[in-house]
């Protein structure tokens, strides 16, 4: 079913539904959407908006795993590899060239289909691939939109993974931080109780935590909090 073109008879302005469609799909970066979430609004948006009746996303570039599966010779992988477009207007005529894809995409009713490159710069990180039950390729004016929309769809994939790596990245820099206050503390704290230099204390908690295969950080937490037996800790090693 052609999604747009029953939006055109009920008086849909179709410009409006471009600029929803961008802006939808830009809004999931500060959203914080999940991958899948990016991929089903492009979906939907492409089925809404063009000649078309499904698509399917490969990504192997932004090393998403639902997207970068290896899968049969087809399209999706020729236009990834070549950085070209890819339309077939009769799949029925592709046997010899994809036999495995003709066959999976027969069987689910699909007879046309159309690859576009995905690209983020200059490099290209993948293809969508338009579906179509009718033995049709999209136009120029399909092509460029399908193509605008996916390409803003991998930039918000990309985008959101580096914002998520950094955040992850934040998070391991503030806990490494947070562990050299507790240990600093800790050193004052036990080297105060036991009437020990700082570096001393240091030596003693480190070689509690390897002996007792504990992270020297829980080892602080345990000086500070009072709950380390401290002749255990104060024992020297080999005793």
């Amino acid at each position: 079913m052609n999604i747009w073109r029953e939006g055109i008879v009920a008086g849909v302005d179709r410009e409006s539904a471009v600029c929803a469609a961008f802006t939808g799909l830009t809004a999931s970066v500060t959203e914080d959407l999940g991958p899948d979430r990016i991929v089903d609004t492009l979906s939907s948006e492409c089925v809404r908006l063009l000649p078309i009746d499904s698509m399917e996303v490969f990504l192997p570039g932004l090393k998403l795993e639902r997207y970068s599966a290896a899968g049969e010779k087809g399209p999706a992988r020729e236009s990834f590899e070549t950085g070209n477009d890819v339309a077939v207007k009769d799949l029925s005529a592709e046997v010899a060239r994809w036999p495995d894809y003709v066959a999976r995409m027969t069987d689910l009713g699909y007879a046309a289909v159309s690859a576009l490159p995905l690209r983020t710069m200059e490099e290209t990180v993948g293809a969508v691939t338009f579906l179509s039950v009718e033995t049709a390729v999209l136009s120029a004016e399909d092509r460029r939109l399908g193509q605008a929309l996916a390409d803003v769809a991998t930039l918000c994939l990309r985008q959101q993974r580096e914002v998520r790596h950094y955040r992850t990245l934040s998070a391991q820099l503030q806990s490494a931080l947070d562990s050299r206050v507790i240990i600093e503390q800790a050193k004052g704290v036990l080297a105060e109780r036991a009437g020990i230099g700082v570096s001393t204390a240091f030596q003693r908690m480190r070689s509690f935590a390897r002996s007792s295969n504990s992270k020297l950080s829980d080892v602080a937490h345990a000086v500070v909090d009072g709950t380390v037996d401290s002749e255990k800790l104060l024992r020297p090693r080999g005793r």
